[in-house]
């Protein structure tokens, strides 16, 4: 059986903007005068506390982003969200996706930082290296994007080799020229962890497989469209000689819970759409400045992959037939959440509880339930890979649901309605049901 870590995305969006479609994005260029001040730091606040409290419930990790001039995400530098999540958590770990290396004039300033950030967390850290999406590139001003990748490719080079050997030693390439790279300090980590992001070009997926790092399919439009791109990656890292790791596969799913099937869909809605038609939605020139596709890559977007299409044309529906959007009660979400798993075979699984636009009590909500009612269905245990038992008892709302006694009797409470009814799903008008007859 595949041993899975479950990790969850934080995006830290600012909800509060104009409505996207009237603009045709809020990316790059939304004036910063909507913003708001005391808004942004309750946006920044509760990503805080909410990647805190993964350990509490029992995920293996969390995953903040770096973003720029715009409300899709509030962190230019993630590693600062690291570091914070470092002080204030023991097990779980720690995914910073970024910074963007060709965001700094030299990788060797981003392995000082991501060094300093391993061994504060006492070698918690993940780490995502993406290209960056295009409206980067607009923001930072400073990288060309026809010379993107070749930049990314050496700068990536240069920063691994940083963590993982002895220096000084000497670099003298096409984009950096360092006659003594000697880090310090150096990285707790042997190798560092590392999760590559794309949509599914053959040249990110080839040097996922010749490093052995994890990947992570964003913008698919299905399952089968993410099981295609993972079985590439099978048969690359088989012609690398040997086999994928189960944690080199990453799969990505929203997911929401709530008491029944008809609650999930009502609260879910909504906060999906509001992604689609706002989070989501950019042009395709901003999407793909000139230069900032390969050859390849331009077919599999002009064949219908990554963001071929406008995300406003996204329907609820729609997203959760393709299997990319799992909403229901905790029975419907772990058995689709299986078939899932059983489809892409993931050692990792990244869940994305759309939390930017939901009240901050319907987001703790949906993790909870999942944390106690679906993620001990899904794992041997209910125990996170990465916590180490020291207390008798439970330590997280994960194991809390793996190993409470699943025959204790509910909770109930006498409304005068002729029987005792659940108070645990009281709130719900259409589950005021009679869970036994009652007479004084």
């Amino acid at each position: 059986m595949v041993e899975r870590e479950f990790f969850v995305m934080l995006h830290g969006a600012y909800p509060k903007v104009p409505y996207a479609p009237k603009r045709g994005s809020n990316f790059v260029d939304l004036p910063n005068g909507v913003y708001d001040k005391a808004e942004g730091q309750r946006v920044l606040e509760r990503q805080a506390s909410t990647f805190v409290s993964l350990e509490e419930l029992g995920f293996d990790g969390g995953v903040v982003s770096e973003q720029h001039n715009g409300p899709i995400g509030l962190l230019g530098n993630p590693m600062i969200m690291g570091a914070y999540v470092a002080a204030q958590t023991r097990s779980i770990k720690i995914g910073v996706v970024g910074p963007i290396i060709n965001d700094y004039l030299t990788p060797v300033r981003m392995a000082e930082e991501y060094a300093a950030l391993d061994n504060l967390s006492r070698g918690r850290l993940l780490l995502g290296l993406p290209m960056g999406h295009g409206m980067q590139y607009h923001s930072i001003g400073m990288i060309n994007p026809a010379t993107a990748r070749a930049r990314y490719r050496e700068a990536h080079d240069l920063f691994v080799k940083a963590l993982t050997h002895e220096g000084p030693f000497e670099w003298f390439g096409e984009y950096f020229q360092i006659p003594y790279v000697n880090l310090w300090p150096r990285p707790l980590q042997e190798a560092p962890d590392i999760l590559i992001l794309g949509g599914g070009s053959p040249e990110t997926l080839e040097l996922v497989a010749r490093h052995r790092y994890g990947y992570q399919q964003v913008g698919a439009f299905s399952q089968a469209a993410m099981k295609k791109t993972t079985d590439r990656l099978r048969e690359l890292c088989e012609a690398q000689g040997y086999s994928v790791s189960p944690r080199q596969i990453w799969g990505l799913v929203s997911v929401h819970v709530a008491e029944t099937d008809a609650q999930a869909r009502l609260e879910a809605e909504a906060h999906s759409l509001w992604n689609s038609q706002n989070f989501f939605l950019s042009p395709f020139n901003d999407n793909f400045p000139p230069g900032y596709l390969s050859q390849a890559a331009m077919r599999g977007v002009l064949g219908g992959g990554y963001r071929s299409e406008s995300s406003e044309k996204n329907t609820f529906e729609r997203s959760v037939d393709s299997g990319t959007l799992i909403v229901g009660s905790p029975l419907t979400v772990s058995t689709r959440l299986a078939e899932f798993l059983a489809t892409l075979a993931p050692g990792r699984v990244l869940l994305d509880f759309g939390l930017d636009s939901k009240p901050e009590w319907l987001g703790r909500k949906t993790m909870q339930l999942f944390a106690e009612e679906v993620m001990p269905q899904l794992r041997n245990g209910g125990v996170p890979v990465s916590q180490h038992r020291k207390l008798p008892g439970y330590e997280s709302r994960s194991e809390y649901g793996a190993t409470r006694n699943p025959d204790s009797p509910e909770p109930v409470v006498n409304l005068g309605t002729g029987g005792l009814i659940n108070v645990e799903t009281s709130h719900i008008a259409s589950e005021r049901l009679i869970v036994e007859p009652w007479r004084a």
